[in-house]
């Protein structure tokens, strides 16, 4: 169940970006820090960035989902960063033992709450619901069928998924010991059907190692200079963030869990397609 929730939401927590010019990469030389937010982003409300996304499961049940998603930050008051986004996902998935498609009338909405001084994730809340269509085998019905999931996780201490300050060649574990309190329901029919919860979860969250690369990388057909910041735990699940520094943030998350005996469990992929914002960073480069 943990690596379930990882592969369907840490690729949702941090992102955001600005489009980097093509030049040589330089390497990075880390200035004197004097604070927790030392190269840390500076995101203004109103904030927003567009990603595509494509998702697939292949154990336990099948889905196949894509689209755009545009995150934009809603508040910047206090000691966090509220973002809110909303989009018509694209495929289909198994719910209670029969498969449904998407349509335009099927919409997802997500809230994402991050401590400012070093992009910690505190909080996310999702929703997924509207009207699908019937799925049997490979033949899809004109049914029309009313669908609701809703998750909400809270991380207790805030997880830090990019570990600042970045430089070329650094490793180390990103800080675990964390517990989800995981709620998660869904039902069909406005709530006449449950399928199954509410459930109330509580999983620890282990300590991850990761390494840290300088690269030059092309996405959405766009050249970006990154941080390639690499994890993975010892099954071998993995996830990479590729942080744009010039920028402030991600252009890419990659998500990948096995199941073993030839079974991808879960993938996901996350392209920085268009933005509107400004950044600020705190590094020399020499």
């Amino acid at each position: 169940m943990k690596r379930k929730i990882i592969g369907l939401f840490v690729s949702l927590l941090i992102i955001s970006s600005l489009v980097i010019p093509v030049t040589a990469i330089t390497k990075r030389h880390e200035i004197q820090i004097t604070s927790n937010d030392s190269d840390v982003p500076i995101w203004k409300k109103g904030y927003s960035w567009t990603y595509h996304f494509t998702e697939s499961r292949t154990h336990a049940y099948n889905t196949s989902l894509s689209g755009d998603l545009k995150l934009k930050v809603v508040d910047n008051l206090g000691d966090s960063y509220i973002l809110e986004a909303k989009t018509i996902p694209h495929g289909i998935f198994d719910l209670g033992g029969f498969g449904i498609k998407t349509t335009i009338f099927t919409s997802f909405t997500f809230k994402l709450k991050m401590r400012k001084a070093d992009l910690g994730i505190e909080s996310f809340e999702e929703k997924l619901k509207g009207i699908f269509r019937l799925k049997i085998g490979t033949l899809t019905l004109p049914i029309p069928i009313q669908a609701e999931i809703r998750t909400y996780v809270e991380f207790d201490p805030t997880w830090a998924i990019i570990p600042f300050p970045l430089f070329d060649g650094k490793s180390g574990t990103l800080n675990g010991t964390e517990i989800w309190h995981i709620k998660v329901y869904a039902h069909l029919f406005w709530g006449l059907i449950p399928v199954f919860g509410p459930q109330n979860i509580s999983i620890p969250l282990t300590p991850i190692p990761y390494t840290c690369s300088e690269e030059q990388i092309i996405v959405q057909g766009k050249t970006y200079n990154v941080f390639n910041v690499s994890a993975e735990w010892m099954d071998g699940s993995r996830f990479e963030s590729y942080y744009a520094e010039d920028v402030g943030n991600v252009v890419k998350e990659v998500i990948y869990i096995p199941y073993g005996g030839g079974y991808v469990w879960h993938s996901l992929i996350l392209e920085l397609k268009d933005y509107s914002c400004t950044s600020q960073t705190k590094y020399s480069s020499t």
